[in-house]
């Protein structure tokens, strides 16, 4: 019980399943014709290898008719730093555990003290680093915004596990639930938020970074079931931030190249526009949340109107942006053509 868990409220679940529930579960996911060799089953939900051993083990043993080689490709666990002794990390390698994610949550010793985590940031490192050691896939969990959490600690906690080399990373930016510490901190005034601008700038930082480093972000933001929005009463909450982290940072891309060619956008004829190329899927993200994106950008463009196109040839990062003289039916040239890469931080707004 961290200053900011309810594990009940963010599993949408008061009783855990039983061994033969997830048994049948695991069946009827393979009967509905999922692709077991792209899917893992996954224990999550709380600290799995801080549960009793014997009901450890009765889960795992539960699943194990649904993997090989007509079942899953392996079993996912989250847990605790500090619930990962040698004899643990055995038994989940002999049932076929593939992956195990980590609640790092901060890098800072006070922050993990001041939320009541019970343990240090030497026992993220130690256990990340067995893990490893084990031959598993190491998932990292960080928390944006914890209580006593400062902008240098959020940095440093994502360096921190960059450096442990994870293959996958979640952020959870903050949400306060009614009920917890991090709620009652919340309504006394003694917690104080930071802003939504300096978490998306975060998470946009963070995207880019793990990009280059070639770690999977898996998720931005809390899975929240059913019957647990009622709960919240502050914090980062929204099912699409990792989008809006990515709209700023296609947004980022589009203003540094409005200031860089004001003046044929200034200068600009009838029917003439900027074309905004990218990769396929990526259209919504660089029009922006309600187009936000081109609206901001025509205004910087000095009311310059904007069309997107979607390419099959360019990869996710790749953004061409060209200004185009004439219409659509009629365009005799371009000019100002750039090419970006939208995972390099330019140093504008923050990114």
């Amino acid at each position: 019980m961290c200053s900011f868990c309810d594990q009940k409220a963010i599993s949408g679940t008061v009783k855990a399943p039983s061994p033969a529930e997830i048994a049948s579960q695991c069946k009827e996911s393979l009967d509905s014709g999922i692709d077991g060799r792209n899917s893992e089953i996954a224990f999550f939900g709380g600290s799995f290898t801080a549960i009793p051993l014997k009901e450890m083990t009765a889960y795992l043993e539960a699943v194990q008719p649904f993997l090989g080689e007509y079942g899953f490709s392996g079993i996912r666990i989250s847990t605790r730093p500090d619930a990962l002794p040698e004899d643990i990390l055995l038994t989940l390698k002999k049932y076929g555990v593939t992956a195990i994610e980590l609640g790092a949550q901060s890098m800072s010793d006070k922050v993990l003290t001041l939320n009541r985590r019970g343990h240090s940031a030497a026992d993220i490192a130690d256990a990340a680093r067995r893990i490893k050691q084990h031959g598993f896939s190491l998932g990292l969990q960080m928390m944006y915004g914890l209580y006593g959490s400062t902008s240098s600690d959020e940095e440093y906690t994502l360096s921190e596990c960059i450096s442990m080399n994870p293959d996958t990373m979640r952020i959870y930016p903050v949400v306060v639930l009614e009920g917890t510490h991090l709620g009652e901190l919340y309504k006394s005034g003694k917690y104080i938020l930071p802003s939504w601008e300096d978490m998306i700038d975060f998470t946009a930082r963070a995207i880019c970074r793990l990009k280059q480093k070639g770690i999977a972000l898996i998720r931005c933001g809390l899975h929240a079931e059913k019957g647990m929005e009622e709960r919240i009463i502050g914090g980062f909450y929204h099912p699409a931030l990792k989008e809006m982290a990515l709209e700023k940072l296609y947004l980022s891309k589009m203003l540094s190249w409005a200031e860089n060619y004001s003046d044929i956008l200034k200068n600009r004829g009838k029917g003439d526009y900027v074309l905004f190329e990218v990769a396929k899927g990526k259209a919504g993200v660089t029009a922006g949340h309600n187009k936000e994106n081109k609206r901001l950008f025509s205004t910087a463009a000095f009311g310059t109107g904007v069309k997107i196109a979607e390419r099959n040839d360019f990869s996710d990062e790749k953004l061409r942006i060209s200004f185009c003289k004439g219409s659509d039916s009629t365009m005799t040239e371009t000019l100002g053509e750039e090419v970006y890469d939208v995972f390099k931080i330019t140093g504008i707004t923050g990114l």
